[in-house]
């Protein structure tokens, strides 16, 4: 669980006074041995970083040091906090400037330092349904054969692991029991249907971004595509699906409009599926409070079968991609392997 937030908020200090702070906390953990083959190793790798920097991430040579370092040094940056606040995409030299992070900033920091400590990280995302995606970075014991994570939230179930799970599903599946509605607030309404198999950033990004000052957008808007599988926790695992935003853009479920506005198309919908979406949209009301119930329940579990998806997250879809063309990005940089048709 993330840093706790004092009553009084959190003081704002420099960068160069934050990093100068957690150097002095970590300073007399690393050896002289130890930084400098760190600092020989981020040189290879052509990052650079300042003294401060160095010793800071240096003495973070392993995943359950790294998770300890999320739980009592970083705030959690909630940049949903209003309307009015802009997200952020925080590279992990800032997240060690700011003290501040969020799942996906997180995410990006406990890659790059467990990348640069030669643990061989892959990115998982945790996929909900009608609710935020988490994301973990997932590191294998290589002497026990294990799994384990490290992950930034600001909830304690939803942290890293430590290596003692035999495979990735399982590690996945450690999170379902904590992982309730955004939009209930119940711990029985869980929302958690899936999970990514292992992403490499490093190689599908190169190694640049770790040391970078800018925000890592071109990753958060792109590192989900057409190539990257995901398991349902309730399916043969050995048969995967696409994340269903892609899916519903492969499938033209979600179009745009002569103006370039998204849509979602219903006559692309498969058989059946329409019916559905149409008898849901007149069995949810204001009665099912901010999750369907009873009959609209019934009709989305249908419609989720004939589709992977459901009629509120497909409607989400449609919303979130403005988003993601008002940035810049395109369709087509999400379908590596081009449209079903």
């Amino acid at each position: 669980m993330s840093k706790p937030i004092p009553k009084e908020g959190i003081v704002r200090v420099p960068p160069e006074e934050k990093l100068r702070e957690l150097a002095g906390l970590y300073r007399d953990t690393v050896s002289p041995e130890a930084l400098g083959r760190f600092k020989s190793r981020c040189g290879a790798l052509g990052l650079r970083f300042a003294a401060d920097e160095l010793t800071v991430l240096a003495a973070l040579d392993t995943p359950a040091k790294l998770q300890e370092f999320l739980n009592t040094e970083l705030y959690y940056n909630d940049d949903h906090a209003s309307v009015e606040q802009e997200e952020t995409a925080t590279p992990p030299r800032r997240v060690l400037q700011t003290g501040m992070a969020h799942c996906f900033e997180g995410a990006m920091f406990a890659y790059a330092v467990n990348f640069l400590h030669g643990h061989e990280p892959g990115l998982v995302m945790l996929e909900a349904s009608q609710d935020a995606d988490h994301n973990i970075v997932v590191c294998r014991d290589p002497r026990a054969g294990l799994y384990g994570s490290t992950a930034q939230s600001r909830y304690p179930g939803l942290v890293g692991r430590p290596a003692e799970y035999p495979t990735i599903r399982a590690l996945a599946e450690s999170y379902v029991p904590f992982y309730f509605s955004d939009r209930t607030l119940d711990p029985k309404d869980l929302t958690l249907v899936g999970y990514s198999e292992p992403i490499d950033l490093v190689a599908k990004y190169g190694a640049s971004w770790i040391a970078s000052e800018e925000p890592l957008w071109d990753i958060y808007y792109t590192y989900i595509d057409d190539t990257v599988p995901f398991h349902y926790y309730f399916d043969d695992p050995g048969r995967p699906h696409l994340y269903p935003f892609i899916r519903a853009l492969r499938e033209n479920w979600v179009r745009l409009d002569a103006a370039g506005k998204p849509f979602v198309s219903l006559d692309d919908l498969p058989a059946g599926a329409r019916r559905e979406w149409d008898a849901f949209w007149k069995a949810y009301g204001p009665a099912d409070g901010p999750r369907p119930r009873g009959r609209a329940h019934e009709i989305e579990q249908a419609f989720f079968r004939l589709t992977g998806t459901t009629p509120i997250d497909l409607d989400d879809n449609a919303f979130d991609l403005q988003f993601y063309l008002a940035a810049g990005y395109r369709v087509e940089q999400l379908l590596i392997r081009g449209k079903a048709r």
